[in-house]
C-alpha cells in the first residue's frame, strides 16, 4: 500500500543562477507552526523568575526558613524537593522544545563544480543526524531515477547519483548515492529535481558512458535533439 508522501519541495537559486538548492521536507505540523515556540516562551518566562528565587535563597538554610515561617524542617525539605523536581521538568521541557527542528534532505547543485548532499535530523544535538557530502563533478557518472522495492514490497521511485568512487578504488561496480534518503519523495518531485539539476551540472548535453577496454568508463556526449 502506497504512503501519502505529501512532502514539500523548496527550490532556491542564487542571483548568478549557477547554484540551485533542492530541499524536501514534510509539511509543517500545527505543533511546529503554532505551539512549539509560544509554549517554550511561556515555560522560559516561568522558569527564569523561579531560578532567580532559588539563587537568592541558596544562602538561606532550610533550618532558617523553618524558623522564619515556624514550619517543621521536614515539611520545608519536602517542599524544596518538590519545587526542584518541578523546575527540573520545566527546564527539561524547554530544552526538548528548543532542540526540535524540522527534518529535511537537501541537494545542492553547483554549476561545473559538483553536488552536495545534506540531511538534517529531528534533533539539533544529534551530530550523527546532520551530515554533508560533496561529490565533485569529475566523480559523477550521472544522475538517474530508478524503480525499486521499499519496506514491505512497496514499489517506489528514487533518485541517485552514480559515482566513480568504487571504480577508482578497484572494486567492481559504481558508487550509488541516494538523494533524499529520509523521505524518498514521489516521482513528480524527483523529475523536477532531475531535469533542473542535470541541466545545471552538465549544460545542454546528455550524459552517456561506455566501457573502453583498459580505460574503464568514458563519457560520450550527444547534443539534445
Amino acid at each position: 500500500m502506497s504512503s501519502e508522501k505529501n512532502y514539500l519541495l523548496e527550490v532556491s537559486m542564487d542571483d548568478g543562477k549557477n547554484l540551485v538548492t533542492f530541499t524536501v521536507k514534510a509539511r509543517p505540523s500545527r505543533f511546529y507552526k503554532y505551539v512549539r515556540i509560544p509554549l517554550a516562551s511561556v515555560l522560559i518566562a516561568y522558569l527564569l523568575p523561579q531560578m532567580y528565587k532559588v539563587l537568592q535563597q541558596s544562602r538561606t538554610s532550610a533550618y532558617e526558613i523553618s524558623r522564619l515561617f515556624k514550619l517543621d524542617i521536614f515539611t520545608v525539605e519536602r517542599f524544596d524537593q518538590s519545587h526542584s523536581v518541578v523546575l527540573f521538568l520545566v527546564g527539561f521541557s524547554v530544552v526538548v522544545l528548543l532542540s526540535l527542528q524540522e527534518q529535511s534532505d537537501s541537494l545542492m547543485v553547483m554549476e561545473d563544480m559538483g553536488i552536495q548532499l545534506s540531511s538534517r535530523k529531528r534533533w539539533r544535538f544529534d551530530n550523527r543526524g546532520s551530515n554533508k557530502e560533496f561529490i565533485p563533478r569529475s566523480d559523477i557518472i550521472d544522475i538517474v531515477i530508478h524503480e525499486g522495492f521499499h519496506g514491505y514490497g512497496q514499489v517506489i521511485f528514487y533518485m541517485c547519483i552514480l559515482t566513480k568512487a568504487q571504480e577508482r578504488s578497484g572494486s567492481e561496480g559504481n558508487g550509488i548515492k541516494v538523494v533524499f534518503p529520509n523521505f524518498l519523495p514521489r516521482k513528480d518531485i524527483l523529475l523536477q529535481v532531475w531535469k533542473l539539476s542535470r541541466k545545471m551540472l552538465y549544460g545542454e548535453t546528455r550524459r552517456h558512458f561506455r566501457r573502453v577496454p583498459g580505460q574503464g568508463l568514458r563519457e560520450v556526449k550527444h547534443l539534445h535533439e
